[in-house]
């Protein structure tokens, strides 16, 4: 999109146009603020990731206004969750051929992505793509945007009172004010294909592969005869035993004997790309003066199932809360800014931290085993596995008798 008609100063400019920044933009309108929508690409476009949606990331769409139907009709509804221990005994969860399942989706992000920047697009004041972020620096009590061309060499500058970085894992406005430096401790990597051809069920097949701990392969049909195929592995650990993370995926595929029963009909369409997943646990605040940082751009990527959607469309309804707050204050300084990141260290980090203990035990292949055999016959270690799996938990969780009375006696 052109620069025609944008203005010099904005109350809000959001950088990145993905499901978070797209919904930052919606949460935003809704409170009128002045929103300028900013991303390097040009829409549609491909994301790499696993386009799995789970059920609880549906709620907060249709606040934004969008249905769950017409957001599965671009993917495959999914039934059942499998999980594989290291010696492939299966746990699963939901029924494959009762609609009564986890009724999650595997949405392709071509397809999800494009959704919510259309609808973020309709609303916005002014939407900028194809130009990408040179530098962020202080403005008085504004910060300013440079920004050039992707495909020339226009180069346009841009104040805002508040800028809301949801421009991914590689923040590029992370790294011009030096915050969220990467930490291989906390940092996984992932790959993906897809795969054409054969029939799938609508279940999802987690496998944790003893050469990927404490990571695991993932199949996620999107389609009865299309599937996404990935791996997400420690960088830390990736580095310490000196393998190359598409040679452990390709080898895992061709070798464990579950996922080429699964795939025997199907073959890759298209190449293999990778993604960095900068984790929830990352040190670090998320705010800085006159910035707030959501989604991927603020590592809420959760440390055991490497899924961030979720996360980045609550960000981005709490940083426009909490910004609209400061805007109205006339104070967008960091202190001012505090009480997003009071938030989320508050209702989501905990969840994080419980995770990445669990990633801890699950280096172990000898737990693992033990772990999923046992929670075939014990569903009450099931349900602990799936509350701290996926769900963004407060802290002292444990300490809660209706949290375990859920983990015992849920079916």
């Amino acid at each position: 999109m052109t620069v025609d008609n944008i203005k010099n100063h904005y109350q809000v400019a959001i950088v990145g146009a993905g499901p978070a920044g797209a919904a930052a933009a919606i949460y935003c309108k809704k409170y009128n603020l002045e929103v300028l929508l900013i991303d390097k690409k040009n829409f549609p476009r491909d994301k790499t990731c696993g386009d799995g949606i789970p059920l609880k990331t549906f709620s907060l769409l249709e606040e934004l206004g969008l249905d769950r139907e017409d957001l599965i009709k671009g993917g495959y509804k999914i039934q059942q969750m499998n999980v594989y221990s290291p010696d492939n005994s299966q746990i699963s969860y939901g029924d494959v051929d009762s609609d009564t399942g986890t009724k999650s989706g595997c949405i392709p992000r071509m397809f999800f992505d494009n959704v919510l920047f259309e609808k973020a697009s309709s609303i916005t004041d002014k939407v900028l793509t194809g130009y990408k972020v040179t530098g962020v620096s202080s403005a008085g009590k504004r910060r300013k945007i440079k920004l050039r061309q992707i495909s020339g060499n226009e180069e346009i500058e841009i104040e805002a009172d508040l800028i809301i970085a949801a421009d991914g894992a590689k923040s590029t406005v992370a790294n011009k004010i030096g915050m969220l430096a990467s930490d291989n401790d906390h940092y996984f990597d992932g790959l993906r294909v897809y795969y054409e051809g054969g029939s799938f069920d609508p279940a999802l097949h987690i496998f944790y592969d003893h050469r990927t701990l404490p990571g695991y392969i993932w199949i996620f049909p999107i389609s009865k005869d299309r599937a996404n195929v990935g791996i997400m592995m420690n960088k830390r650990i990736n580095l310490q035993e000196g393998e190359n993370i598409r040679k452990t995926f390709l080898e895992v595929l061709d070798t464990n004997p579950v996922i080429s029963e699964i795939l025997k009909e199907a073959k890759p369409a298209g190449k293999i790309e990778g993604a960095p997943l900068p984790l929830g646990t990352l040190p670090g605040p998320r705010i800085a003066d006159n910035i707030i940082f959501i989604g991927d751009a603020a590592a809420f990527i959760h440390p055991i199932t490497g899924g961030g959607i979720y996360y980045g469309i609550l960000s981005a309804k709490y940083a426009a809360k909490y910004g609209v707050q400061a805007i109205y204050d006339g104070d967008l300084s960091a202190k001012s800014l505090k009480n997003y990141e009071k938030w989320w260290r508050k209702e989501i980090l905990p969840g994080f931290q419980y995770a990445h203990y669990l990633k801890r035990l699950f280096n172990s292949e000898k737990f693992l085993n033990w772990y999923i055999n046992k929670a075939v016959n014990r569903r009450s270690l099931y349900n602990l596995f799936l509350m701290v799996y996926g769900s963004p938990l407060p802290k002292y969780i444990f300490w809660n008798p209706k949290f375990w009375f859920r983990v015992l006696y849920t079916d």
